[in-house]
């Protein structure tokens, strides 16, 4: 048996307005069915006016349909001046993944959001 990582777009070039969120629905779904561990990795332009960062949230689904009301987990981005990347773990036992970023500024939008899944499966 090996392992295998396949990096996906699940999330591409969207914008989380003041205070917003991005849309579950527009997330591509992450299949969790084989999955060893998780990684995501986060690409986000902040307005240079802002001063508050960002939210990622994990959303999950055994039906891949009806999704957690609440966030399984979370990982803050904090605010620069600039486009940041951040990448993080997230824990695996879930069928189905999705991923949300929250504004947390409340005058300004956060742009150019790229979000990458990067399941590590058993093959």
């Amino acid at each position: 048996m090996g392992l295998g990582i396949t990096v996906a777009t699940i999330l591409d070039n969207k914008s989380a307005a003041k205070s917003a969120s991005t849309d579950l629905a527009d997330c591509t779904a992450i299949d969790g069915s084989a999955m060893i561990a998780l990684g995501i990795e986060v690409l986000l332009t902040f307005n240079a006016s802002a001063t508050l960062g960002a939210t990622v949230k994990i959303f999950t689904s055994a039906d891949g349909t009806n999704y957690t009301s609440a966030d399984t987990q979370e990982y803050d981005i904090p605010y620069s001046n600039a486009t940041v990347r951040h990448s993080f773990t997230v824990a695996a036992g879930h069928k189905n993944y999705k991923v949300q970023v929250t504004n947390l500024d409340t005058g300004q939008s956060i742009t150019a959001i790229y979000v990458y899944s990067e399941p590590q499966v058993a093959s």
